[in-house]
């Protein structure tokens, strides 16, 4: 079996003279889906949509921000030592998705708990949660576009087939992987989204569908190309925030019951 994927090389596009880049094009329209999506829960359950909509800019922003300290302070340390403490103030310098997920669960917390006080709290984070994936899947689109992850050396069906001289073959790219599994849970959510759940489910499901996969797809990762990630007692980070994240789901399937269900007041018609 042969890799029967292309590849093709990061892009950028001129908009008003201004080059954008495959990953940075995604990355927006993604965050854009999602607000949309967010902003659309919000309406179906009768909360506030600026509360959704200037939340989801200020946990956008701290899921960059502390995606970029995991990113330089865990992933590469040398980058302190090459450019000085003043790369962490370099947030476009490098992201780290599972720091940015530690963001957005810390700018959550603070957006609903303090910032715009909304209670119940899981009503309102519950909304975000569920709109997640949806953005999340143009998000790792753009990892793929660009290659920001590749695996290693595969005949998989899915594997792509870069230039040999350059990564010696076909390989795995788990941008594309991890984009077709977080698409999977995009559907999932969407077809739950007029189910009577507890609050706090859409948060549980994405942990416990997420997370393993997550897992699995790092033991993937390259370890004959520079710059592969860096692994701690034979473990990536994001593997270490992958169990961070099963253990968040178990506490919030534990805790489901103490929630209150979404509908269980009826509606106005929108």
């Amino acid at each position: 079996m042969i890799a029967v994927l292309p590849f093709y090389p990061p892009f950028t596009i001129d908009i008003f003279g201004i080059p954008l880049d495959s990953w940075s094009l995604l990355v927006a329209f993604g965050f854009v889906i999602g607000i949309e999506f967010a902003r659309a829960r919000a309406v179906q359950l009768g909360i506030a949509v600026a509360d959704v909509v200037d939340g989801g800019l200020f946990i956008v922003g701290m899921g960059f921000v502390v995606g970029h300290f995991v990113h330089v302070g865990v992933y590469n340390p040398q980058m302190i030592e090459q450019y000085g403490w003043t790369i962490f103030l370099q947030v476009w310098a490098g992201f780290s998705s599972n720091g940015g997920f530690l963001g957005a669960i810390l700018g959550t917390w603070l957006w609903f708990t303090f910032i715009r006080k909304r209670t119940p709290f899981w009503k309102f984070a519950d909304t975000m949660a569920y709109a997640l994936p949806f953005g999340w899947f143009f998000g790792r689109l753009g990892c793929f576009s660009a290659h920001d992850h590749i695996g290693q050396r595969s005949d998989f069906f899915l594997a792509i087939d870069f230039p040999a001289v350059y990564y010696g073959g076909p390989r795995h790219d788990l941008g594309l992987y991890e984009a077709l599994w977080v698409f999977v849970l995009a559907c999932v959510h969407f077809s739950l989204r007029k189910k009577k759940l507890p609050h706090s489910s859409f948060a549980m499901i994405f942990c416990f569908a997420y997370a393993p996969v997550r897992f699995g797809l790092d033991f993937l990762r390259n370890t004959d190309l520079s710059g592969s990630d860096v692994r701690f007692a034979g473990l990536t980070p994001a593997q270490y925030g992958s169990l961070l994240f099963l253990l968040c789901g178990l506490v919030l399937y534990q805790r489901r019951h103490k929630e209150a269900r979404y509908f269980e007041v009826l509606e106005p018609a929108t």
